[in-house]
């Protein structure tokens, strides 16, 4: 499922790269391409959270009033909701289309062969396979631990006691595991191993034969992340394709071999495909994007509280506020390069969107376009409130809202704010006036019209 919503990203994310012939670069158009792309749903979630914010003063006054009967506090607060049209998950609904566009971008991210190259699937997916299974056979190799090698072994060592590639491998292909009941002391075997077929077994032999040092290749975490074939040969391991056809082309086919070696993988001169160590220059990134979502962090808090907003009703979203750095940081170190450029260009990007977006929808301006579009929604009844009124007709109620006793709050603006609210009112009335000209007699019309030349507007 989420490859066919990847797809989509996929084709803008090639189109950056052609444009610019380098990934770093391409990462960032399709990032403000993205950011764009999205605009309307966070403008969105900006409307909703500000008619969530106009509501704090009378739910305060609702969890007082019926602070004892907690029946008629959930029903009052969602009284009030319905009468002011605010959904209860409108604030939620944009956010989760954010973080499931998110993880489709994070699939094309990670999968630049698919979704940048024309190569054909099955030759992708060979390549994959063949890393994959490169991997799974090192992994064994260095596992096959003796008593005088606790660490395990490597192919050349092995080869220098005589041991050849076709005897090892077929042996951990079909290995024997004994193992011994203890209640009844009976020695049983089963067969383990990697369990290939022997045309793919003698493949993999010819492979680590040709390419001395292979196993030592694939055991490395800095060249090769195991996180990056956790759960098999999935997508993410085309990053593994990018570096190993680099420095082993003769493993894949040609097709896939000269799109890695033609590719620019790369950012400021950086290849995107490193891993970030504590030893090298790439620790940057993670530290960076670490840095970006905590500044992410406070500054949507500060706009939250500067626009009224009770930042501590959204526990959940504040842990997920919290939680986001971390998880930046641990995926920038865990994974190649290119992933965490892109959490660093989301994070910039994302607080430019927050400065802008709170710079340009003040409390004032949000006051009045919510007001313009409460006019021209139409007051029909939502099945809440349909429901609320049969409920009151079957236990006799007299109608009264719950609400009635409520006080209207005040709300709080600046000067500059409230010349705002008074100027929009003014052109409202223009426009309503000018909307009526062709209803009034046109003698009325030319009277105003000899007002205002002779006394001005």
């Amino acid at each position: 499922m989420m490859r066919i919503i990847a797809i989509p990203f996929g084709w803008i994310l090639k189109l950056c790269y052609l444009l610019v012939k380098n990934y770093g670069i391409a990462l960032l158009l399709f990032t403000l391409v993205i950011k764009l792309i999205m605009l309307p749903s966070s403008i969105k979630q900006q409307k909703a959270s500000a008619k969530t914010a106009r509501l704090q003063p009378k739910l305060e006054q609702i969890r007082k009033k019926y602070a004892n009967n907690k029946d008629k506090l959930n029903e009052a607060t969602m009284e009030l909701y319905n009468q002011e049209g605010v959904s209860m998950g409108g604030s939620c609904l944009p956010m989760i289309v954010t973080y499931v566009i998110l993880f489709a971008i994070i699939e094309v991210v990670y999968a630049p062969l698919s979704y940048i190259s024309s190569i054909p699937k099955d030759k992708i997916d060979s390549a994959v396979q063949t890393v994959a299974d490169l991997y799974r056979v090192s992994s064994a190799v260095k596992a096959d631990v003796t008593a005088d090698r606790p660490q395990g072994w490597t192919i050349s060592q092995r080869l220098e006691q005589g041991i050849t590639v076709e005897e090892l491998l077929g042996k951990l292909n079909t290995s024997v595991e004994e193992s011994v009941d203890e209640e009844t002391g009976e020695k049983t075997e089963a067969r383990v191993g990697l369990g290939y077929s022997e045309e793919r077994l003698t493949e993999l032999v010819k492979m680590f034969e040709e390419n001395p040092g292979l196993d030592e290749y694939f055991n490395d975490s800095t060249k090769v992340s195991p996180r990056l074939l956790a759960g098999g040969n999935t997508t993410r391991a085309q990053l593994i394709v990018l570096s190993a056809a680099n420095d082993y082309p003769q493993l894949f086919d040609s097709e896939v071999s000269d799109f890695c070696d033609d590719f620019d993988y790369t950012f400021l001169g950086f290849y995107l495909g490193g891993y970030p160590s504590w030893k090298n220059i790439y620790v940057l990134i993670p530290i960076l994007s670490f840095v970006s979502q905590i500044a992410l962090t406070f500054l949507s808090q500060f706009f939250m509280k500067r626009n009224g907003q009770n930042v501590s009703q959204g526990k959940g979203m504040m842990t997920m506020l919290y939680l986001m750095p971390l998880l930046s940081f641990w995926i920038a170190f865990s994974f190649p390069a290119g992933i965490g450029i892109y959490w660093i260009y989301s994070s910039l990007t994302a607080i430019l969107q927050t400065v802008f977006m709170n710079l340009y929808y003040t409390p004032a301006r949000l006051e009045v376009i919510l007001a313009k579009e409460a006019k021209k929604k139409s007051r029909k009844p939502s099945l809440y409130q349909l429901a609320l009124e049969q409920q009151k007709a079957q236990q006799g109620s007299t109608g009264k809202s719950l609400l009635d006793d409520l006080d209207e709050p005040e709300v709080k603006l600046t000067k500059n704010e409230r010349k705002e609210i008074e100027r929009q009112k003014i052109n409202d009335a223009r426009k309503r006036l000018v909307d009526d000209e062709e209803d009034v007699d046109p003698r009325v019309l030319e009277a105003r019209k000899r007002m205002a030349e002779k006394y001005g507007e």
